[in-house]
């Protein structure tokens, strides 16, 4: 971090980043999981982000140019002397769809009746209590509804998720060196497909549902993720859209053969890949299935996937 000092800037350090946060700019030390926690503070604010990559897979990074620290560090250079190396784009959001708590009181066990004076006996718990239990659980749920989460690369849910998942408990050398790949076919064996349905809508307004048991679902911002897996190889970072991958359950042998081919974004190519341009998705599935983006669990299902356009301003080599 001492290469980036400049007399030119005051640095102040810190491992959060808040919304009411205005500083000049920011610098994000770390990998994907790094970047996601400081976008929602960052997202529409017009802070320019740099992210040095000193994490496990710096896929965001890389694809964006940033490929090592010291390219970086000559982006940031650049950024101080002139100010004309920062791109504007887009990040994806989602927005869980958790069902708001009914609208009614809780049930009570049994009545309260008079006795044979006429005398009602007092309640087991003050009734205000009660209802103030009552209002409090349904604003966090309603608060819950509206919660969106920001993410900058791939999102992804089924087999995607299940890799992440196991990825995560890698060691960061691992993870660099072709873990994801190890973690996806050892995911692979035992893989039970979960029923997933997906209605897309693209920026003209055409609808697309894909319906059945999946292998996995990607929607995304960026071509790349897992230390260069091509899962979206079409993407791009600021053109006011996401790119939707979707891979039904497929014999293991067939897998097996093709899985490669994530390297260099050729599985699209596979007839029963089916691959579309989203601004918005509802995934849903019969069970709770698991988020996984830019490294890091999210939220479930239900969701919500949109586009959020011109939402980052990234600060890149020239």
């Amino acid at each position: 971090m001492d290469a980036f000092a400049d007399p030119r800037v005051n640095i102040f350090r810190g491992n959060i980043l808040e919304p009411n946060d205005l500083p000049e700019a920011v610098l994000v030390f770390g990998g994907d999981g790094a970047v996601n926690r400081v976008l929602p503070a960052l997202a529409y604010s017009g802070v320019p982000l740099l992210v040095v990559p000193l994490g496990s897979a710096n896929d965001f990074a890389r694809c964006n140019g940033i490929s090592s620290v010291p390219v970086a560090l000559a982006a940031w250079q650049r950024f101080l002397d002139r100010g004309d190396n920062v791109r504007t784009l887009d990040m994806g959001t989602i927005l869980p769809l958790v069902a708001p708590a009914p609208d009614v009181l809780p049930e009570v066990d049994s009545l309260t009746f008079a006795d044979a004076d006429g005398r009602f006996a007092p309640p087991d718990a003050p009734l205000g209590p009660v209802i103030m239990r009552h209002h409090l659980h349904h604003a966090e749920a309603s608060a819950e509804v509206q919660r969106t989460i920001y993410f900058a690369g791939i999102a992804g849910l089924g087999l995607d998720a299940e890799t992440n998942r196991r990825a995560s408990r890698m060691p960061g050398w691992l993870r660099r060196h072709g873990g994801y790949m190890l973690a996806a076919l050892r995911a692979l064996f035992g893989y039970r497909a979960p029923q997933v349905r997906l209605h897309s809508f693209d920026a003209a307004g055409h609808e697309s549902t894909f319906e059945g048991a999946a292998l996995f679902a990607s929607i995304g911002n960026a071509p790349a993720y897992g230390s260069g897996m091509r899962m979206l190889p079409r993407a791009r970072m600021n053109d006011g859209e996401l790119d939707l991958c979707f891979v039904p359950q497929l014999p293991l042998g067939k897998v097996l053969r093709h899985i490669h081919k994530i390297y260099s974004g050729r599985h699209v190519e596979v007839p029963e890949v089916a691959y579309r341009r989203t601004v918005q998705t509802f995934a849903e599935s019969p069970e709770p299935l698991e988020i996984w983006a830019d490294g890091e669990l999210l939220c479930h299902t239900p969701a919500e996937f949109a586009v959020a356009p011109r939402a980052l301003r990234l600060i890149v080599p020239m």
